[in-house]
This record gives structure tokens, C-alpha cells and sequence, in this order.
């Protein structure tokens, strides 16, 4: 409703500066506008929420408590690459570590042996005792025997800590996984294997946080395409997705700003948080405030415009612009898609938001005088200083064929 109350108050304000009432301007004088004025600062229609660039990644680093640090390499503060030196455990005691573990290993593997070798003898002598001492050697076989699985396990016990010693004795420096900031570093007195010793956020772009009224987060659903926009470009534009909406708590509604269709109703409601995965955050910065529209922007940010504004003429279409001197011409354009609910053709190439075109009718004849327009009053033509800026990029005058058919106004 939004987007059709715009284009209709647009077509009847441009309606009456082209001259079709007659009553407010010269036969001679066309009123031109820039495609962006038309259009609107949200060009695609669609319910726009602010958001924020943030990170979803958060190392937390804890210390061993069993090793001692010999070095910490950063501070509160720093910023970090992926496989940055944290921190360095000391090699003389994780060495001790190891040394000791192997000589257990070393002296279990020796009582094993012996149990082995006992096992062995016991066995041979009973072979040979006489019937009233069988008894005697098998309890000892038993309780030799016994003694074997034991030690068995407690060589397999030891085994696996002399590895780990030995591993880490070759993973004495502690390394970054993420790119980020380190944003603690516990002393190494408080540090545990409980709590996170070094805590480092990460700095890449991974998702943009968003603020919804609370009459409209229903209409948001996870995993729904997204388009973010900078609030600096309108053309600049980055695809995503809803990965979470969170509707526990509510967002403080002085740190943030709606930008919903319905401000005056929204204003007193609760605001809620949901998040968007980027498929890509190239240009992003850390903390950049953008807008949030629900859906894909069509071919990465085309252009679309109205029918209305648009004269087919056979198998070609063109709009009625304006070069620098301040002349109507035909400037063609080629189309793509139609969105039949917005009435709205896809322009592929052949315009742009900076250029300037009137509302077509059948007075309009090229090389007719423009005039600039801010199309404001509806009961007068309000206009600028009537001249179109010398540095506004028109396109190329083309000629019109000899043979060219009528210009047919608002019918495409």
C-alpha cells in the first residue's frame, strides 16, 4: 500500500507539471526529475529495520593449570592475526614432565615383565610338584597373574600421559584461531582451566545484529533472505539471512531507531533483536549501522521503475530524459522483469538513479525545453532553479529513427 500511495501521488503530481491540466505552465516547458525522486529513498518498497555490524565468534583461551607460563605476549587491547603467539608455556618443566613419565613408563614395563617371566616359571614348576602342592602354585599363578593386569593398566595409564606430555612439550606456544581483539587477559595467579584466560573477539565481519517492533517480528521468519543497505549508499548492498530472532528480551528503545512503515505506532512498543548471516562482508567495518530489508534485491541492486514512466514503441522501450542542455529526448532502455503487484519493469541497462526523465505524454516531443522539478505542490509546480546541473551524468542524446511511431505515454 505504501509503495502504490507513493507512485500514485507521484504520477498525479508529475500529471499536473507536464501540463495535462493546462492551467500552470507553458505548452513548450516539460518538468523533469531525477529516477531517484520518483523512486524514493527505499527504492524496493519493502519495510527497512536498522542493524548493526557486530561479531558471532568469541575464542576463549584457557590456561593449564598443570604447565607454567613462561611468557604472555599480549595485552588487553591488541589486535591479533589467526596464529599469533599468545602465550608460551615453559619448556624446562614440560621436559621434567616428559623425562619423568618415561622412566615410569620404563619401570612399569620392567614389573610387567617380571610378573610375565614369574607367570612363566610358576607354571613350569607346577608341572612337576607333587598333588599336595598343586593348590599352592595356582593360587600364586593367580595372584601373579593378577598382579600382570594391573600393572598392564597402569602402563597404559601412564603411557598416554607421557604422550600428552610429550605433545605438550611440542605445543609450548598457545595461538590465536580468529582475527580480533583481545579484549582480556586474566593474571596468570587467577587464571584456571574453569575460565577463559585470554578472551579475544573477532574482528572479520560474521553478522549484523537487527531491531524489530514487537507488531512486526512475527512477520520476520528464521532463515528468510535478507538485503543489508548502507545508510551512506542506497546502491551499496549486501545479501544475508535470518539465522536467529529473539523475542526473551527487549532492546533499549533510546539506543535504537525504527525504521519500520509505521513509526507513530511502533513507537511505544517493545523492540526486539534478530540476527543476519552475510553471504559476503566485504566493505563492512565493525559497529557500521545499516539498514535491514526483508527479500533478495533483484540482480544486486537493479534498477526498477514504473510502468507509467515508461513508452514502448514496437519491440523497444524508452523514457522521456533530459541531456545537459536542458533537452527532451528519447533515451532507450532495455527492460527485464515485471513485477505485476508494483507495477514496476526491471530496468537492465539504459538509466540510472542520477538521471533525469519526465512523465510521459503526447505533448512531450524531443528537443523540447526541461525544467527541473522537486514535484512538492500539487497545486503548483513548484521548481528549482530550472536548469539541471551541469555535472549530472545524462546519457548520450540519441536521434529518434525518421520512421519512429508515436510516442504512446504510460503504456507500457
Amino acid at each position: 500500500m505504501k509503495r502504490k500511495a507513493m507512485m500514485c501521488l507521484t504520477i498525479a503530481a508529475c500529471t499536473l507539471l507536464t501540463g495535462c491540466s493546462g492551467l500552470s505552465q507553458k505548452q513548450d516547458t516539460a518538468y523533469v526529475q531525477t529516477v531517484s525522486s520518483i523512486l524514493g529513498s527505499d527504492i524496493s518498497g519493502n519495510n527497512r529495520y536498522t542493524g548493526v555490524v557486530e561479531s558471532s565468534k568469541t575464542q576463549k583461551i584457557s590456561k593449564d593449570s598443570s604447565k607454567k607460563i613462561s611468557e604472555i605476549r599480549v595485552k588487553e587491547g591488541d589486535m591479533v592475526k589467526k596464529g599469533d603467539v599468545l602465550f608460551t608455556y615453559d619448556k624446562t618443566t614440560l621436559q621434567m614432565s616428559v623425562d619423568t613419565a618415561s622412566l615410569e613408563v620404563e619401570a612399569i614395563s620392567n614389573k610387567i615383565s617380571s610378573y610375565q617371566a614369574q607367570i612363566k616359571q610358576l607354571q613350569k614348576d607346577k608341572k612337576s610338584a607333587p598333588k599336595s602342592e598343586q593348590l599352592s602354585y595356582s593360587l600364586q599363578i593367580q595372584e601373579a597373574q593378577l598382579n600382570l593386569s594391573e600393572e598392564q593398566y597402569n602402563l597404559k595409564a601412564k603411557q598416554k600421559e607421557l604422550d600428552n606430555a610429550k605433545d605438550g612439550l611440542n605445543h609450548v606456544n598457545v595461538t590465536a584461531e580468529v582475527d580480533g581483539l583481545v579484549q582480556s587477559v586474566q593474571s596468570d595467579d587467577s587464571a584456571s582451566d574453569n575460565g577463559a584466560f585470554i578472551t579475544i573477539l573477532e574482528t572479520t565481519v560474521q553478522q549484523i545484529k537487527g531491531t524489530v517492533s514487537e507488531m512486526e517480528v512475527a512477520s520476520l521468519t528464521e532463515g528468510e533472505p535478507v538485503t543489508v543497505y548502507s545508510r551512506l549508499n542506497d546502491n551499496k548492498t549486501w545479501g544475508g539471512k535470518i539465522s536467529k530472532i529473539s523475542t526473551e528480551g527487549t532492546v533499549d528503545n533510546s539506543d535504537q531507531e525504527y525504521s519500520g512503515e509505521d513509526d507513530s505506532s511502533a513507537s511505544g512498543a517493545s523492540k526486539y533483536s534478530f540476527y543476519v548471516t552475510l553471504s559476503s562482508s566485504d566493505g563492512l567495518m565493525m559497529g557500521q549501522h545499516v539498514y535491514i530489508e526483508p527479500g533478495e534485491r533483484p540482480n544486486n541492486g537493479a534498477l526498477w521503475l514504473y510502468a507509467d514512466y515508461i513508452v514502448k514503441d514496437g519491440d523497444k522501450a524508452y523514457v522521456w530524459a533530459a541531456d545537459k542542455k536542458n533537452n527532451l529526448y528519447k533515451q532507450e532502455i532495455t527492460l527485464g522483469r515485471h513485477n505485476e503487484e508494483n507495477n514496476t519493469y526491471e530496468i537492465v541497462s539504459g538509466l540510472k538513479l542520477e538521471d533525469y526523465i519526465a512523465y510521459p505524454s503526447d505533448s512531450l516531443q524531443e528537443g523540447q525545453k526541461a525544467t527541473l522539478s522537486d514535484g512538492t505542490d500539487s497545486d503548483e509546480p513548484e521548481t528549482g532553479s530550472g536548469e539541471i546541473p551541469d555535472d549530472a551524468e545524462q546519457a548520450p542524446i540519441e536521434e529518434a529513427p525518421a520512421d519512429a511511431a508515436p510516442a504512446e505515454g504510460g503504456n507500457a
